[in-house]
């Protein structure tokens, strides 16, 4: 996403913004961080209901530059509208929503190596420079990383910075030994700084603009008029920037990018996986269920009689994390002599792993694990409860 797309985002959302009391869609913005190029982009907004007018409602909208809590989102399915970035596209595609409408620009993105690394096996041990975590660059950053056999836990150091330009610039300065790029920077970069350099991994084309997803439960007449609007001179004048309607081509291109997405192992020593049929044959003989998810979540819809012991994370979503760096008091203060179903948002996320595994540690004797969890739970209309 270059600077003028992310201007086009960023006036979006004051398009979309027109009220916000008893909305009747919930519009959901994300704004890929490390594309945030200058700081005046908050001013050039505008305050045109064109989306409330073509859907003859109220818009409630949220923009974030969280995309963790962005594709969180589209786990929980809160949002009737989702606009961003391909990843968290990705996610919304993989959790029941339908692309109508996207950016039609592709890219690449590789990992940028210093010269004496010659292949992605020699990465380790080397300095990696990424862009801040939830961007698009660090999930297919870290997704190429796992492709060479080599986690996060491998490099000397991994440092987080804000923008995408500065990690071609650590390069140059000696201050990193890899770093993401998209190809075009990447050569334009190596051209500039002749053998100092060379590409040693790239992704396949992906989607590098915005794209537009709605829930799959609305109606045809409410997503046809979504779509008219998205595609619609009137969106591209308001700042949306030139939509086209999504093909089957495209949503296999956001389910390549899913498919690299950085997912809990799909198994944990010593600890049984288990499936939905299997979590209700358990919670009927009397086993509790844990969410493991922040308050909002467990709130707002939960497995019915499950208890809430949140696993707070600021540890990388990694098999190799750092618990030191976590929350996870109340996993703690559980019962040893109990048995317990830890779950939390299915496989892209990670708390409900973190503690199964500092739950083993703190000595829980039987642990089950629902990998699957709430995304799995609410699509077989298992039963639920809220606050």
């Amino acid at each position: 996403m270059n600077k003028n797309e992310l201007i086009r985002g960023v006036v979006l959302s004051s398009v979309l913004f027109s009220a916000l009391a008893q909305a009747d869609y919930k519009v959901l913005i994300g704004v890929d961080p490390a594309d945030v190029q200058s700081k005046n982009l908050a001013t050039l907004t505008s305050p045109t209901p064109a989306l409330s007018a073509a859907l003859n409602s109220q818009i409630s909208l949220r923009q974030t530059n969280d995309l963790t809590d962005a594709m969180r989102a589209t786990r929980t399915q809160e949002n009737d509208i989702v606009v961003g970035p391909s990843h968290v596209a990705a996610s919304a595609i993989s959790h029941h929503y339908q692309l109508l409408a996207r950016q039609k620009q592709n890219a690449e993105y590789v990992l940028i190596a210093r010269t004496e690394i010659s292949n992605p096996q020699q990465m380790s041990g080397s300095r990696l420079y990424l862009t801040q975590q939830d961007s698009v660059r660090t999930y297919l950053a870290k997704a190429m990383v796992e492709e060479s056999g080599l986690t996060l836990k491998s490099f000397k150091n991994v440092t987080y910075g804000k923008t995408s330009g500065a990690g071609l610039l650590a390069l140059s300065s000696n201050m990193a030994d890899v770093t993401v790029a998209s190809k075009e920077e990447a050569e334009a970069w190596i051209k500039a700084n002749p053998k100092q350099g060379k590409i040693i991994k790239i992704t396949k084309p992906v989607p590098s603009g915005l794209a537009v997803l709605v829930k799959k439960s609305l109606s045809d007449a409410e997503k046809k008029k979504v779509s008219r609007w998205i595609t619609s001179a009137d969106a591209e004048s308001a700042g949306l920037g030139k939509m086209q309607p999504a093909s089957l081509a495209d949503e296999s291109l956001y389910r390549y990018i899913a498919s690299l997405g950085i997912l809990t192992p799909p198994t944990i020593p010593g600890v049984t996986t288990v499936d939905t049929p299997m979590v209700q044959r358990l919670i009927a003989a009397g086993i509790t269920a844990v969410d493991t998810r922040s308050q909002k979540e467990f709130e707002q819809e939960r497995i019915r009689g499950a208890i809430h012991a949140p696993y707070i994370e600021k540890s990388l979503k990694d098999r190799d994390f750092d618990a030191r760096l976590d929350d996870y008091s109340a996993i703690s203060r559980l019962p040893k002599d109990k048995p317990v179903i830890f779950y939390c948002n299915g496989p892209e996320c990670w708390k409900s792993y973190k503690a199964v595994i500092v739950g083993k540690q703190a000595g829980i004797q039987k642990i089950y694990w629902y990998r699957e969890g709430m995304p799995d739970w609410r699509e077989n209309k298992m039963p639920v409860e809220a606050k």
